[in-house]
């Protein structure tokens, strides 16, 4: 049993309502469902009582949220405590990030534990973010592609899986999933960090077969994604991107063959003595999205 299941559960029970809960959670209403029943499976009894649509905690869940919820109030005074005890206030984290669903929560995590903690946090190019990281201008990288270098850690986490996108008026937006190779005359639009020799999308093109016909290459995610939107051709969807309310003319299609994906990893240098809140931030984020992981991985061994 893990400290975000109980987090997620009692996101549930608070609602009582699936869909509310994943949307306050920033993971999605079947995610949510499948760690819902493994808990349940955990435990060998019902949580909640489902009817139809409607969810209503069972006997069961009312005393297991009282619980769960002391269980965590304990956790969080013993970080408060230790954190007196260590002197720690008012201390400072700086970190780049890419743009993610799963950040806003982990980072809230964060807060609660250390609300004297002051996070800056910022968006850049892996490029950038490397020279930063060497300079101690930041403590902490995080992104979806390799960040290597000398004395640079590089600790990949969470694999994050990658769907096709494409315009509503594309001729493949009459499927919801395909094999790559279906795709390879088409007109595809490139994400790379500017790090990398060949982006992770046109590794995924290789693997099924083909060299992709990129007709743009961008290092900013949400332009080549407005660029499908506009119809000028299709690319691949990171799973945990927050993009896609803003692409109303785009459909996504998973790809079936091959397996498609990119890693979300932490970068920081391995000669450096950082400050302790600053490991204390970097540990957390590790065990946050280890535990993603590990959500991910029993989602799709149940699909």
């Amino acid at each position: 049993m893990q400290l975000l299941q109980l987090q997620y559960f009692l996101a549930v029970a608070k609602t009582e309502h699936m869909s509310k809960a994943a949307l306050s959670l920033n993971i999605t209403q079947s995610s949510l469902s499948k760690m819902i029943r493994r808990l349940e499976d955990e435990l060998g009894v019902p949580l909640f009582i489902r009817r139809g649509k409607s969810i209503h905690l069972s006997e069961y869940g009312r005393y297991f949220a009282k619980e769960a919820e002391k269980a965590i109030h304990i956790l969080e005074n013993a970080h408060e405590t230790i954190q007196e005890m260590a002197g720690i206030e008012g201390e400072q984290v700086t970190v780049s990030v890419m743009s993610s669903t799963i950040l806003p929560p982990v980072f809230r995590n964060f807060y609660k534990r250390r609300p004297n903690t002051r996070i800056h946090q910022t968006i850049l190019p892996d490029v950038i973010a490397k020279e930063k990281l060497i300079k101690g201008e930041i403590d902490l990288s995080i992104s979806n592609t390799p960040i290597t270098g000398e004395n640079i850690e590089w600790l990949p986490v969470v694999k994050e899986n990658l769907d096709l996108i494409v315009p509503k008026s594309h001729w493949l937006s009459q499927y919801d999933a395909i094999d790559l190779i279906e795709a390879k005359n088409e007109r595809f639009i490139s994400y790379k960090s500017g790090l990398e020799s060949i982006s992770n999308y046109e590794q995924c093109c290789l693997l099924a077969g083909f060299q992709p016909n990129i007709v743009f290459e961008g290092t900013e995610l949400s332009i080549v994604l407005q660029l499908v939107n506009e119809g000028e051709g299709i690319t691949f969807y990171p799973q945990f991107s927050f993009l896609g309310e803003q692409l109303p003319n785009t459909k996504r299609i998973e790809i079936i063959s091959p397996e498609c994906y990119q890693m979300v990893g932490f970068a920081w240098m391995k000669n450096r003595e950082y400050p302790y809140v600053v490991k204390q931030f970097r540990q957390h984020m590790i065990q946050q999205f280890t535990e993603i992981q590990q959500l991910n991985t029993t989602s799709e061994q149940h699909k």
